[in-house]
């Protein structure tokens, strides 16, 4: 330390956010698909507004993102759903509405964390230079910015509107279904289906089915079971794949449900158990062989 500074560590105060541009910047290279930004952020309005004025998005995917959080937060994304209709013109090359809008938002406060808005668009930054293989983003700052703006944000549930089943329909980040398992969330197993009708990757999907289908079957909750039961069916009908875990959870469900129809019918047979083939192919035949002797006697 040099002697004419303090002993003690002096705190940087943080930069106050960069103001909102009397017009976005054109976007460019640095703007991010709403694809990769949806699963791996929270986004606040604040910050998705924030983001579009300063070249972070495409107008085009700057609406997706506004509806896909719409969607997410229900009657409580009041300023995505301003974002979202503001971009009505954007389809063909207007967008003096959804300007106007986004300086609107973007200068309304902080977002909830009181956050620069710009911080979570490096972190986004970051991520996608990683997910290119970009190997000097050091792995301790990814990771610290996944917590604070998509884990911090699930684990009190901040990320979705958990009160409204058509909301978690869209539930997207498989995050926020772990997040809803700790909390013990009511409506969990919407959450799940809305995981198996939403994200890209079966693999991040099944881990979360055959967690509902364990928690249902170890306190009884037919409900809950029946929820498992529709997104194991909708992962093999978008996927056409099932892992070990959740045949063998199937298998202690009852028989001729969702899920035993669509596994049958969009995965490989190869891949299926012996049981599935028996009660799908034997066990129909007897059961209806034993029908006929009914009606018979």
């Amino acid at each position: 330390m040099h002697p004419s500074e303090p002993s003690e560590t002096r705190r940087t105060p943080a930069p106050a956010p960069a103001p909102a541009p009397d017009r976005p910047d054109p976007a460019g290279p640095a703007a991010l698909p709403a694809e990769f930004v949806r699963y791996a952020v929270a986004l606040d309005a604040v910050e998705l507004a924030w983001g579009y004025l300063h070249a972070g998005l495409t107008a085009e995917d700057t609406v997706e993102l506004a509806f896909l959080r719409r969607c997410d937060l229900g009657a409580d994304g009041i300023a995505f759903e301003r974002i979202h209709k503001a971009g009505a013109g954007v389809a063909t090359g207007d967008t003096a509405e959804l300007d106007a809008v986004c300086r609107e938002v973007a200068a309304a406060g902080e977002p909830g964390d009181g956050v620069d808005p710009g911080r979570i668009w490096d972190h986004l930054a970051d991520c996608r230079r990683a997910a290119r293989g970009d190997r000097t983003v050091p792995q301790a700052r990814l990771a610290a910015g996944r917590a604070e703006f998509l884990l911090d944000r699930a684990v009190p549930g901040r990320g979705m509107n958990w009160q409204e089943g058509s909301a978690l329909l869209g539930t997207d980040r498989p995050e926020e279904v772990d997040a809803a398992f700790a909390r013990g969330e009511e409506l969990l197993g919407v959450a799940v289906i809305g995981l198996a009708l939403t994200h890209p990757h079966p693999e991040a999907i099944l881990p979360r089915v055959a967690r509902t289908l364990e928690r249902a079957l170890a306190v009884g909750d037919t409900g809950l079971r029946h929820q498992g039961i529709v997104a194991l069916a909708h992962t093999a009908r978008l996927h056409a794949t099932v892992d070990a875990r959740c045949l063998e959870l199937l298998r202690r469900c009852p028989r001729d449900t969702e899920a035993d129809m669509d596994v049958w019918a969009y995965v490989p047979r190869r891949r299926l158990p012996w049981w599935l083939w028996w009660h799908r192919i034997a066990g129909r035949r007897w059961r209806a062989v034993l029908r006929r002797m009914r009606r018979r006697g």
